[in-house]
């Protein structure tokens, strides 16, 4: 009887101090205390998909072996595509440039920049998806502008950062008011 008292308290008390971890740690609660509800969508699929057929179409004219990560403006990824024989390494690569572009509503080109160059960048933080936090400072990440407003970005990776761009900028070309 003892035994199984001891057990349920120790387990009341993990859990408490689990659920005062996530809170000092200010991890973010919907109501009831479950997981907060999804941020609205700022990019849906359709327009997602005509981005990344237009910049595989860029990457398989230029011989390239791209993927291709584009994302809302939550840092959701919408649509993500590996060609064949891309490299693996292109997976993080596309999404971090994705990220840094969205994080900074700048090409990545113009943050690495000003990063060679000393000079201070403006980022507009968002929390990002569990697990994605990781950035690439390269070229190869275009911002989603609508209307003014950062709707999402575009990264591709897996060739020269130049060609990364041109692939990026094909996709966002695609979707981009003239």
């Amino acid at each position: 009887m003892r035994l199984k008292f001891l057990t349920v308290l120790a387990f009341v008390l993990a859990q408490a101090f689990v659920a005062m971890s996530a809170s000092a740690q200010g991890t973010p609660q919907g109501p009831g205390g479950g997981p907060p509800p999804p941020l609205p969508q700022t990019l849906d699929l359709a327009t997602a998909k005509k981005i990344l057929t237009a910049a595989e179409a860029a990457a398989t004219a230029m011989n390239v072996h791209a993927v291709i990560c584009v994302m809302d403006s939550n840092g959701d990824v919408v649509a993500f595509e590996r060609m064949d024989m891309a490299g693996a390494i292109a997976l993080t690569s596309s999404q971090g440039k994705a990220r840094t572009a969205l994080l900074f509503g700048l090409p990545t080109s113009q943050v690495a920049d000003a990063m060679r160059g000393g000079k201070p960048v403006t980022a507009t933080l968002t929390p990002p998806p569990m697990g994605a936090s990781g950035l690439a400072i390269q070229q190869g990440g275009l911002p989603i502008i609508k209307g003014g407003k950062v709707i999402g970005a575009i990264g591709a990776g897996g060739s020269s950062p130049a060609n990364d761009e041109k692939v990026a900028q094909a996709g966002l070309d695609a979707v981009t008011e003239k």
